[in-house]
């Protein structure tokens, strides 16, 4: 893995990653990739695009998989694990991503169908990258199904909305345990309808013992929501006796928060959101604050493979420094 240029690897240990001394123009994926000329502008594709924020060149021998020489790290929790695509790197990958999956009623609108067919599109997609996750060996996945700020909307589309979680629960719920998928709710259950809310409690109670890909859907989820109830069970622990104000740290916090469970990989590396849109709309408010941000103008239901695999690349190809400067 040679280049001549001067531009170092932000990854330590894996030597220089790009050869600025080439012209470069590939496939991969279904995408061409060339020289993006300043941040977040579109990257040439037929099929779609996807954002980078930084000039970089790309060559395609520079990359590498480890999955086919490590065989053994992922099978075992992963069932499904394959060869990763080619350019992706299992040591690289973000171990967390999270999605806010926007676009569905806009992607039906544009094809002239209902805003049901937008959501069960939707759903299609979800369950692709779910499958993508698992075979990737993507540790964790956390998706915005619902946020509390949706209950504003039609009774109708609401009613949409809830019957289409409990048919794509039923259906998957089989497949959760083959694939070894542990998942979680997390947002106000309360205000979800009884059945399902009976059906969540059932669908975390069979997968609770998984060890693979850890799945949360946030659903009637509000991130300033979650940073407050977190608050207010510190501060109850406080009042009893249980807990000195000295006591209460950003960990203290990040343990009472909705993503506790899945534990040191709780804050997302990396979370991708479709439809153009380029704003957090109150998800995982607190967990985000170093995270990689990826939006993509792809509505939810076009996400597939290739676009997934994109947002994959480009997290591999960020520097993450947490504040500090390289080398330090």
């Amino acid at each position: 893995m040679s280049a001549s240029s001067s531009l170092s690897s932000p990854f330590r240990g894996h030597g220089p990653l790009f050869d600025t001394s080439i012209p470069v123009l590939r496939r991969c994926h279904g995408y061409t990739l060339s020289k993006v000329v300043n941040p977040l502008q579109v990257i040439s594709s037929e099929k779609s695009h996807f954002y980078a924020r930084r000039t970089f060149e790309v060559r395609s021998e520079i990359f590498y998989s480890h999955t086919a020489e490590h065989p053994s790290t992922l099978a075992d929790a992963y069932p499904s694990c394959r060869q990763l695509p080619h350019g992706l790197d299992s040591l690289l990958l973000p171990r967390h991503v999270a999605i806010i999956m926007d676009g569905n009623s806009r992607w039906a609108e544009r094809r002239g169908l209902s805003r049901a067919a937008g959501h069960e599109a939707g759903s299609r997609s979800l369950k692709k990258i779910v499958q993508l996750s698992c075979e990737w060996g993507i540790s964790a996945l956390t998706v915005f199904a619902f946020s509390m700020e949706n209950w504003e909307r039609g009774e109708v589309e609401i009613s949409i909305l809830m019957q289409l979680f409990q048919k794509v629960l039923i259906e998957e719920l089989d497949n959760f345990v083959k694939e070894n998928i542990q998942v979680r709710f997390i947002g106000d259950m309360q205000r979800l309808p009884s059945p399902l809310q009976s059906l969540i409690q059932k669908v975390q109670q069979k997968t609770s013992e998984n060890t693979g890909l850890k799945l949360t859907v946030a659903t009637s989820y509000s991130g300033r929501h979650d940073i407050i109830q977190a608050c207010q069970h510190i501060a109850t622990n406080v009042q009893q006796g249980k807990l000195s104000p000295q006591d209460i740290t950003e960990d203290c916090l990040d343990e009472h928060l909705g993503t506790s469970w899945i534990g040191d990989i709780r804050n997302p590396d990396l979370l991708i959101r479709t439809s153009g849109e380029q704003r957090l709309s109150n998800f995982l408010l607190w967990q985000l604050a170093y995270t990689e941000l990826f939006f993509i103008d792809a509505m939810w239901p076009d996400i597939d493979e290739n676009l997934y695999a994109g947002a994959l690349l480009y997290y591999q190809m960020r520097s993450r420094r947490y504040g500090r400067r390289p080398g330090v």
